[in-house]
């Protein structure tokens, strides 16, 4: 093979690389929600406790992971920012909500799923006691409010942020 085929096909190469990696970031659907100040990734032990900057915490120091799913008690956000870390999303509602949201929030993140369009498979979903909005949404930097029950915006968020993460890949 002679040096000038070799340097065409290796041009050829970085621009065919080049032009995929730049339509790729062009088509990146924008994000949902407000972004929230990175707090970092420190590990800690359970029974540490560490105060963070946002009422809602997206990211900072924490501790074990929870398994995802739903649950009727409020976790701690030392243990609810490690699912972030990992690619997960948490989806809070207020305890005083009323039985029919609780149930369709439920039912959209959990088997049986109540959309068969749409299986996930990286939710928290838990009452929260602190939030000011009906449902919350976090993810890794990432907070996004719903003053009532909105399926789409729901679905739309956790398509749009799912893996958005330092570890989207762990369990």
């Amino acid at each position: 093979m002679s040096n000038f085929f070799k340097t065409s096909l290796l041009v050829v190469l970085v621009v065919l690389i080049g032009s995929i990696a730049v339509s790729k970031k062009k088509t990146e659907a924008p994000r949902l929600g407000l972004s929230q100040e990175n707090e970092g990734r420190e590990h800690i032990e359970q029974e540490e406790s560490r105060d963070y900057k946002n009422k809602l915490p997206t990211s900072g120091p924490h501790a074990s992971p929870v398994s995802w799913g739903v649950y009727d008690k409020e976790l701690e956000s030392k243990n609810l920012i490690h699912n972030m870390e990992h690619g997960g999303i948490v989806v809070s509602y207020q305890p005083n909500a009323d039985k029919q949201t609780i149930s369709k929030l439920k039912s959209l993140f959990d088997k049986p799923y109540s959309n068969s369009t749409f299986r996930p498979t990286k939710a928290v979903v838990m009452p929260r006691s602190n939030q000011d909005k009906l449902i919350t949404l976090t993810s890794w930097d990432r907070i996004y409010t719903l003053d009532n029950y909105d399926e789409q915006k729901l679905i739309d968020f956790y398509n749009k942020n799912i893996g958005r993460s330092p570890e989207p890949t762990a369990n």
